[in-house]
């Protein structure tokens, strides 16, 4: 069978079956994200003498916290815009919500991206090795600006003072750093925010794979992420198809990212000087936003 052709688009693939056991996990993560990020909004600064704030103090022009804190924030926004379709503070009377698996791949794993950054800095013991993470990153960031601006023709001036700065101060600490050093790439931090949680490596890596390959569009993910049903053979050898998606490869990304997220906030809140229990805290103030049930309301 050749891969798919012929379908209509938004049609077929729209029609996504939740078993329940799948609804359960995607209900807990709707929690747990937009815990995470009301959380995170209501912690804008480590408490004074924290770990956090400890590292911050070693290299204070671009704090590590602000930087992390900013990584989840960021993971934060995306999942909570799957959480927002998924499962919305407001229902409009006769709306149909249809599932795009490829967009809800690309809000997983940009969440779980951002929040992997997060903890290749927040999950050491060291106040000196998160320093010298925490420049690695900034100077690939400064980079990838100055590439951008560099492609656009504006003038890149700016961003080049800015990472000779971070170069001469991280050379001026009085412990070695090398800022220069290319990060982990995308995969390899994916694997290590799996260790984090106690998940799979190999398993969130072929997730961000996949979630890559749902985003740009590449044909491999049509074959692996969807149940394709010949419906006509209009040539010889070619099928017409109806796409049905398997909704465990969102299940799987977005709880990867989810506990991503959740990981990041903890270790956050921890170095941070803030009670974790924070998290924990918000549920109740969620749940009365959501729309209720009959059963919610105990009739």
């Amino acid at each position: 069978m050749t891969p798919p052709s012929g379908d209509a688009p938004g049609s077929a693939e729209s029609i996504l079956q939740l078993p329940p056991d799948q609804s359960q996990v995607w209900t807990r993560n709707t929690y747990l994200v937009r815990a995470c990020e009301l959380v995170l909004t209501r912690t804008v600064d480590p408490v004074p003498n924290s770990a956090l704030d400890r590292v911050d103090a070693i290299y204070h022009w671009e704090k590590a916290s602000v930087w992390t804190r900013s990584y989840l924030l960021s993971s934060a926004e995306n999942l909570s815009l799957w959480a927002d379709l998924v499962a919305p503070y407001e229902f409009v009377p006769g709306a149909v919500n249809r599932v795009r698996t490829r967009p809800y791949l690309l809000l997983a794993r940009s969440g779980l991206e951002a929040a992997a950054h997060a903890l290749w800095i927040l999950d050491l013991t060291s106040f000196e090795e998160c320093v010298q993470r925490h420049v690695r990153l900034m100077h690939h960031d400064f980079k990838m600006h100055k590439k951008a601006l560099v492609a656009r023709k504006s003038d890149p001036s700016r961003i080049e003072q800015r990472i000779t700065d971070l170069v001469s101060r991280a050379a001026n600490l009085t412990f070695e750093t090398t800022p220069t050093r290319k990060p982990p790439g995308y995969e390899d931090l994916v694997r290590g925010a799996a260790e984090s949680t106690g998940s799979d490596p190999n398993e969130w890596a072929y997730l961000w794979n996949a979630a890559s390959g749902a985003g740009h569009g590449q044909n491999w993910f049509g074959l692996e992420g969807f149940d394709l049903v010949p419906t006509e053979e209009y040539e010889p050898g070619h099928f017409r198809t109806t796409s049905i998606p398997d909704p465990i490869y969102i299940t799987d990304t977005v709880d990867a990212a989810t506990h991503a997220l959740l990981r990041g906030t903890m270790r956050w809140l921890e170095l941070g000087g803030h009670d974790e229990k924070m998290i924990g805290a918000v549920a109740p103030e969620i749940f009365a936003k959501m729309p209720k049930t009959s059963d919610d309301l105990g009739s």
